[in-house]
Protein backbone atom coordinates (compact mmCIF):
# COMPACT_ATOMS: atom_id res chain seq x y z
CA UNK A 1 0.00 0.00 0.00
CA UNK A 2 1.06 3.56 -0.68
CA UNK A 3 1.01 4.39 3.03
CA UNK A 4 3.77 1.84 3.61
CA UNK A 5 6.10 3.42 1.04
CA UNK A 6 8.61 6.02 2.14
CA UNK A 7 10.67 7.89 -0.47
CA UNK A 8 14.09 9.16 0.55
CA UNK A 9 15.41 11.55 -2.11
CA UNK A 10 19.14 11.75 -2.74
CA UNK A 11 20.00 8.80 -0.53
CA UNK A 12 23.59 7.62 -0.08
CA UNK A 13 24.69 4.26 1.30
CA UNK A 14 26.31 5.49 4.50
CA UNK A 15 28.01 2.10 4.98
CA UNK A 16 29.95 2.46 1.71
CA UNK A 17 30.81 6.15 1.93
CA UNK A 18 32.75 6.55 5.18
CA UNK A 19 35.77 8.63 6.21
CA UNK A 20 39.12 6.93 5.62
CA UNK A 21 41.94 9.36 6.50
CA UNK A 22 44.49 6.64 5.81
CA UNK A 23 43.51 6.84 2.10
CA UNK A 24 44.68 10.44 1.67
CA UNK A 25 47.24 10.24 -1.10
CA UNK A 26 49.51 11.79 -2.10
CA UNK A 27 50.48 13.23 1.25
CA UNK A 28 53.37 15.26 -0.15
CA UNK A 29 54.12 17.35 -3.20
CA UNK A 30 57.05 16.17 -5.36
CA UNK A 31 59.37 18.52 -3.42
CA UNK A 32 58.37 16.95 -0.08
CA UNK A 33 55.98 19.63 1.17
CA UNK A 34 52.68 18.41 2.63
CA UNK A 35 49.82 18.85 0.21
CA UNK A 36 46.09 19.48 0.23
CA UNK A 37 44.22 17.18 -2.14
CA UNK A 38 41.18 18.50 -3.98
CA UNK A 39 38.96 15.80 -5.50
CA UNK A 40 36.62 16.32 -8.45
CA UNK A 41 34.47 13.39 -9.65
CA UNK A 42 32.00 13.84 -12.50
CA UNK A 43 31.31 13.10 -16.10
CA UNK A 44 33.50 15.43 -18.14
CA UNK A 45 30.68 17.20 -19.96
CA UNK A 46 29.76 20.86 -20.38
CA UNK A 47 27.01 20.96 -17.75
CA UNK A 48 29.46 19.74 -15.10
CA UNK A 49 31.44 22.97 -15.53
CA UNK A 50 34.60 21.51 -17.04
CA UNK A 51 35.54 24.85 -18.66
CA UNK A 52 35.20 26.51 -15.26
CA UNK A 53 37.32 23.75 -13.69
CA UNK A 54 40.00 24.23 -16.36
CA UNK A 55 40.03 27.97 -15.61
CA UNK A 56 40.12 27.63 -11.83
CA UNK A 57 42.84 24.99 -11.46
CA UNK A 58 45.77 27.07 -12.82
CA UNK A 59 44.71 30.04 -10.69
CA UNK A 60 44.51 27.95 -7.52
CA UNK A 61 47.85 26.30 -8.31
CA UNK A 62 49.47 29.73 -8.77
CA UNK A 63 48.11 31.00 -5.45
CA UNK A 64 48.46 27.81 -3.40
CA UNK A 65 51.62 25.81 -4.08
CA UNK A 66 50.52 23.01 -1.74
CA UNK A 67 47.30 22.08 -3.62
CA UNK A 68 47.06 18.88 -5.67
CA UNK A 69 44.03 18.09 -7.86
CA UNK A 70 42.62 14.59 -8.34
CA UNK A 71 40.10 14.50 -11.18
CA UNK A 72 37.99 11.42 -11.79
CA UNK A 73 35.72 11.01 -14.76
CA UNK A 74 35.71 10.77 -18.50
CA UNK A 75 33.79 12.38 -21.32
CA UNK A 76 33.94 14.65 -24.33
CA UNK A 77 35.46 17.61 -22.41
CA UNK A 78 38.49 15.70 -21.12
CA UNK A 79 40.57 17.43 -23.79
CA UNK A 80 40.04 20.77 -22.02
CA UNK A 81 41.68 19.44 -18.87
CA UNK A 82 44.50 17.77 -20.78
CA UNK A 83 45.18 21.01 -22.68
CA UNK A 84 45.11 23.05 -19.46
CA UNK A 85 47.58 20.69 -17.77
CA UNK A 86 49.92 20.89 -20.76
CA UNK A 87 49.58 24.66 -21.28
CA UNK A 88 50.27 25.48 -17.61
CA UNK A 89 52.76 22.63 -17.04
CA UNK A 90 50.72 21.19 -14.18
CA UNK A 91 51.55 17.52 -14.68
CA UNK A 92 52.89 17.32 -11.11
CA UNK A 93 49.82 19.09 -9.67
CA UNK A 94 46.87 17.50 -11.50
CA UNK A 95 46.06 13.80 -11.76
CA UNK A 96 43.46 12.56 -14.25
CA UNK A 97 42.07 9.24 -13.03
CA UNK A 98 39.82 8.63 -16.02
CA UNK A 99 36.56 6.78 -15.54
CA UNK A 100 35.95 5.86 -11.89
CA UNK A 101 33.67 2.84 -11.59
CA UNK A 102 30.91 3.11 -8.95
CA UNK A 103 32.55 0.61 -6.55
CA UNK A 104 35.76 2.71 -6.68
CA UNK A 105 34.12 6.08 -5.95
CA UNK A 106 34.55 5.93 -2.13
CA UNK A 107 38.28 5.20 -2.47
CA UNK A 108 38.69 8.12 -4.89
CA UNK A 109 36.76 10.50 -2.65
CA UNK A 110 38.74 9.61 0.47
CA UNK A 111 42.02 10.48 -1.26
CA UNK A 112 41.25 14.15 -0.73
CA UNK A 113 40.54 16.67 1.98
CA UNK A 114 38.37 18.89 -0.24
CA UNK A 115 35.63 17.97 -2.73
CA UNK A 116 35.06 20.37 -5.61
CA UNK A 117 31.89 20.60 -7.69
CA UNK A 118 31.69 23.00 -10.63
CA UNK A 119 28.30 21.85 -11.95
CA UNK A 120 26.43 24.51 -13.87
CA UNK A 121 23.05 22.84 -13.38
CA UNK A 122 23.06 21.14 -9.97
CA UNK A 123 22.90 23.11 -6.76
CA UNK A 124 22.87 19.93 -4.71
CA UNK A 125 23.63 16.47 -6.01
CA UNK A 126 24.41 12.90 -4.97
CA UNK A 127 28.15 13.49 -5.50
CA UNK A 128 28.14 16.15 -2.76
CA UNK A 129 26.31 13.80 -0.38
CA UNK A 130 28.80 11.02 -1.11
CA UNK A 131 31.73 13.36 -0.53
CA UNK A 132 30.29 14.65 2.75
CA UNK A 133 29.70 11.08 3.90
CA UNK A 134 33.37 10.35 3.24
CA UNK A 135 34.37 13.15 5.57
Amino acid sequence: PAAAVCVIPNAVDACSFVPAPENIWPRQMPDGRPCINVVFLARLVRRKGISLLATVIPRVCALCPDVYFIIGGDGPRRWELEAMIERHELQSRVELLGLVRPPDVPAALTRGQIFLSTSLTEAFCIAVLEAVSCG
